[in-house]
């Protein structure tokens, strides 16, 4: 036998699953696109930012402007952030290539702003430089598995 709590508890449980139902269930923060088409539209422009951000924090790198490489490099932080979002992706082999890209330009980012913040140490921007490579290396590779999802 139910009592008065026990059947406003009910009901609160119930309205709360219909309001999660018809807001989504938010599924559009937590890389909720169903197929490639979907996931290209909310995702492409961020990914190939990201990319570009990788090139343009290399070349900042490889000029020694400490200033632009700040600069680049931020962006590219700011950007990394928002391209995180992108995964999970539907694809499991474009997901797990994203991620590793993405956690690979992490460490890259990371030491790029503090080389960049620390003028007097070589050491920082040398050991960017060779983190950024290798963010560039895996970033291609989910490019590349991105290219090949169907």
């Amino acid at each position: 036998m139910m009592n008065n709590h026990s059947k406003r508890f009910g009901m609160v449980l119930l309205a709360a699953a219909l309001f999660a139902g018809a807001c989504g269930g938010g599924s559009d923060d937590e890389g909720g696109a169903a197929n490639k088409g979907e996931w290209e539209q909310e995702y492409g422009a961020i990914v190939k930012a990201v990319s570009d951000d990788i090139d343009r924090s290399v070349q900042a790198l490889n000029a020694g402007q400490r200033p632009v490489v700040l600069q680049e490099c931020t962006q590219l932080q700011e950007d990394l952030a928002e391209a995180r979002k992108a995964v999970p992706v539907p694809d499991s082999r474009v997901d797990a290539a994203l991620r590793d890209a993405l956690d690979a330009t992490g460490t890259a980012v990371n030491t790029c702003v503090e080389g960049a913040r620390i003028a007097s140490d070589a050491r920082k921007i040398e050991e960017a430089q060779a983190q950024m490579k290798t963010a560039r290396e895996k970033y291609s590779a989910a490019q590349d598995a991105i290219a090949a999802w169907d």
